[in-house]
């Protein structure tokens, strides 16, 4: 902390004042001084910010820049200490007179101990000189007052009392000094902070006040701002980027293009001007193009959630109680759903809401990787393992996941060989990269998922026992949509709303199609359900019916459909394959037609149409 100037008026004070600032165990400098001489005083310590001093003093070292004045102001004890000596001797009208700043501006002739006390304060010598001498014309027994005060009542011969600041008074006064300096440090630590910051980050900041002038621009602004390193800054350029009142747009300045922000600047509710930030393209591409390739390739970047699976009904409230109970463990899951249920959406939230969500999730579709390929992705391989090998090697996912999740999907596709090696890695925690002989430890999480029955592929022998039993500590069941019909409706909204809205319009459904919704047997289950609604949502019709759905079912079926082929459900009873066989040809052809083919009469297609959700006056 830097030192404190005690600047004083009378030897008294500096004589005491050393032995309380040992005590306060503070630094300070002590000399006595007179009005005149002062601003010369103050100025032969240029490390000092904070001057404590009283009177006069104190008004000639506020006209100092860059110095803080405290004032040694009189203690009400001292005063009362020195009155009631005065009316001791008998003194019965007693004037004070000092600078105003002695009593915060006190002024008035008041009865104190059964005396008359005036008080009159003056902003000068030459005024105290001359009150004195009217108080003592005036009959005034005995002044109190200041320096000039008491010189001049010695002269004129009558009792006079030095205004003395004791010991009480001069410790207050270095207290707030002290305070002083500790707010000064800490605003200057905080301006230092807050300038590494601004001078350390990727954009220009430029400060403009009300009046369109730069107060404060950082290192990045000033090499902007120039034409040459030797060059001043020229911010008027940055500036007229703004005068067609847009708040953020691409500009050029000086060759680099930048993306130009307008920040105002606003305190106490009132304008004080405006912050300008240039963040150079170049750079913001650069780092766009960093992110995405250390967190999204590869698929090391889970982005889902348990809060965006969709579904309220009952079966789905066991199911996430189930998942987020896993999620809670670190034991090998697996995944059992058919295609489209929506199985790595489960992975990736129980990963996100495990322990380990700060790690990678990598996630590898065995089925997509032929199986001479998949044992380097998974395990990785040393320079020169192979011909067409990549220069230096390459880690496997099981490297890339450490600390992490791997997720397998498909996994009921993987060769057997690979089978055999996996469990040896799920065994012993570490991995072999191909054509090295050093062990690297994993330790990683494993999620799978398969839309086959993995038990009866392990009696068949198409599937290790072993490995099915290291895979398959927990599982989880994800249920097909027709097993949560009630959901459909809030899931093909929800994709509805995401597609129409990148349109510019809010569909809705009718009750006729939320019913339809929920009695389709959805074989792609979610997978399908979002192409119907991107088709439906391409319509740009407000209000979805039963005909928008099932004429993009007819669309999205028509390939599958030509060769006489339906897609029906495998359980249910036969009234309802029979209903799933009448829509789906309905769909695709008129009633007639569908007589014809069905053998049947129109009047009895009317009648079976009647139980189905379809707009029979199309047909």
């Amino acid at each position: 902390m830097r030192p404190i100037l005690l600047l004083s008026p009378m030897r008294s004070i500096a004589d005491i004042a050393p032995q309380i600032a040992r005590d306060m165990g503070i630094n300070i400098h002590v000399v006595v001084s007179d009005d005149a001489n002062a601003v010369e005083q103050v100025l032969r310590y240029p490390e000092v910010e904070v001057v404590v001093t009283r009177g006069g003093l104190a008004q000639r070292v506020r006209a100092i820049p860059g110095i803080s004045v405290v004032e040694i102001s009189m203690s009400l004890n001292e005063l009362l200490g020195i009155l009631s000596e005065l009316t001791s001797q008998g003194h019965k009208r007693i004037g004070i007179v000092s600078r105003g700043n002695l009593f915060s501006g006190a002024a008035g002739t008041f009865r104190i101990m059964d005396a008359e006390v005036s008080i009159r304060p003056r902003d000068d010598e030459e005024a105290i000189a001359a009150t004195v001498r009217e108080q003592v014309s005036e009959g005034f027994e005995a002044i109190i007052g200041c320096r000039v005060a008491y010189k001049t009542a010695c002269e004129l011969g009558i009792k006079a009392v030095f205004l003395e600041s004791g010991p009480v008074s001069i410790k207050a006064a270095l207290q707030e000094a002290v305070r002083l300096l500790e707010a000064k440090e800490r605003e200057k630590l905080q301006a230092a902070q807050l300038t590494a910051i601004i001078d350390n980050i990727d954009e220009a900041v430029i400060a403009v006040t009300p009046e369109n002038e730069v107060s404060f621009f950082n290192r990045h602004a000033k090499r902007l701002c120039s034409t040459g390193p030797a060059s001043p800054p020229d911010f008027a350029h940055a500036l007229a980027v703004f005068d067609s009142g847009e708040k953020e747009q691409i500009a050029t300045i000086n060759g680099n293009n930048v993306f130009a922000r307008s920040i105002p600047l606003e305190f106490d509710h009132t304008a004080r001007g405006k912050v300008v930030t240039l963040h150079e393209v170049a750079r913001i591409q650069a780092s766009e193009t960093k992110i995405r390739s250390s967190f999204y390739q590869k698929g090391l970047y889970a982005r889902y959630h348990f809060k965006d699976v969709i579904g309220e009904s009952e079966i789905m409230r066991q199911v996430l109680t189930r998942a987020k109970t896993f999620a809670g463990h670190d034991s090998n899951l697996l995944i059992y759903g058919e295609t489209g249920t929506g199985k790595e959406v489960f992975a990736q939230s129980i990963h996100n809401q495990s322990k380990r969500r700060k790690g990678p999730f990598v996630s590898v579709n065995i089925a997509s990787i032929p199986p001479t390929l998949l044992e380097s992705e998974l395990f990785g391989y040393v320079d020169g393992a192979f011909t067409g090998a990549r220069k230096g090697g390459k880690p496997g996912l099981f490297e890339l996941a450490h600390e992490g999740t791997l997720f397998l999907d498909e996994i009921g596709e993987m060769a057997p060989e690979i089978q055999s090696r996996l469990l040896r890695v799920l065994q012993e925690r570490e991995i072999m990269r191909i054509g090295d002989d050093k062990i690297i430890p994993v330790d990683v999480r494993i999620i799978s998922a398969t839309n086959r029955d993995l038990f009866k592929q392990t009696l068949s022998g198409g599937f290790r026992q072993d490995l099915y039993y290291r895979i398959h500590v927990v599982g989880l069941r994800i249920p097909p949509l027709r097993a949560r019909s009630e959901d459909v409706p809030r899931i093909f909204e929800h994709y509805l709303q995401r597609f129409a809205g990148q349109a510019g319009h809010n569909p809705g459904l009718t009750s006729a199609a939320r019913d339809f919704l929920k009695t389709y047997s959805w074989p792609g289950n979610i997978r399908q359900l979002r192409n119907v609604a991107e088709v439906v949502a391409y319509s740009e019709t407000e209000l979805v019916d039963t005909s928008h759905i099932v004429e993009a079912l007819g669309e999205q079926e028509h390939a599958s459909t030509t060769s006489g082929l339906l897609t029906i459900p495998d359980s249910g009873s036969l009234k309802q394959m029979e209903s799933e066989i009448i829509r789906n040809m309905l769909a695709r052809h008129s009633a007639d037609e569908v007589c014809t083919r069905l053998g049947i009469s129109r009047v009895t297609l009317w009648r079976k149409m009647k139980n189905l959700p379809i707009d029979m006056t199309r047909h």
